[in-house]
């Protein structure tokens, strides 16, 4: 996919111009992520069974899910090394190719100029962030803060994001930007404290 940038054109007015063809490839940039995920899971990518599945109560889900669960820790390894990680690395390239042209895509600009339904309602752009290999980590920092900074991205996503190229070792980076930590059915969990 090319882009050309006019000269005086802001991040915003080049979002709107090529919003359809961005969200189109980050839509299956999304897809393609979660369907390698859950495959050494379920061993299907039917989607719809698979959201099934995880509909499930937990023990029902335990239950039904066992009958999936022949998958070899042979082939595990190797969807993960020919097939997941190589492309978690090629999204990471593309996504900051795309946070550097227009701008952190947040779901917030994207629902300025994008007007038709997600093909996934849990699509968010930034979970294709999350997997970020640690040699994308010193410049997904940098790049983050400077969009965070200029108002391009939530709160609450740049502390889940941070965490991540943190290495996920302290909620800190959470707690820090938007997070908190409170007491729900005797377990302490992580809440938003953002509008998103």
């Amino acid at each position: 996919m090319t882009f050309f940038i006019l000269k005086g054109q802001t991040k915003d007015e080049l979002l709107a111009r090529d919003i359809n063809g961005l969200m189109e490839e980050m839509q299956f940039m999304y897809a393609y992520d979660q369907a390698l995920r859950e495959y050494p899971k379920y061993q299907t990518f039917d989607k719809s069974e698979t959201n099934r599945l995880e509909s499930l109560a937990d023990s029902s889900t335990t239950k039904e899910v066992v009958h999936y669960e022949s998958i070899s820790d042979s082939l595990e390894e190797f969807i993960f090394k020919e097939y997941i990680n190589p492309k978690d690395a090629l999204h990471t390239k593309r996504m900051i190719e795309i946070i550097k042209r227009y701008g952190f895509p947040d779901i917030s600009r994207i629902n300025k100029f994008y007007s038709k339904s997600f093909k996934d309602v849990e699509f968010k752009p930034y979970l294709l962030l999350i997997h970020s290999p640690k040699e994308f980590w010193d410049e997904l920092k940098f790049l983050l803060k400077q969009e965070y900074d200029q108002g391009r991205m939530s709160q609450c996503t740049f502390g889940y994001l941070l965490w991540h190229i943190s290495g996920r070792e302290s909620f800190q980076p959470m707690i820090d930007n938007g997070y908190k930590l409170v007491q729900e059915n005797g377990k302490t969990i992580l809440k938003s404290t953002c509008n998103q």
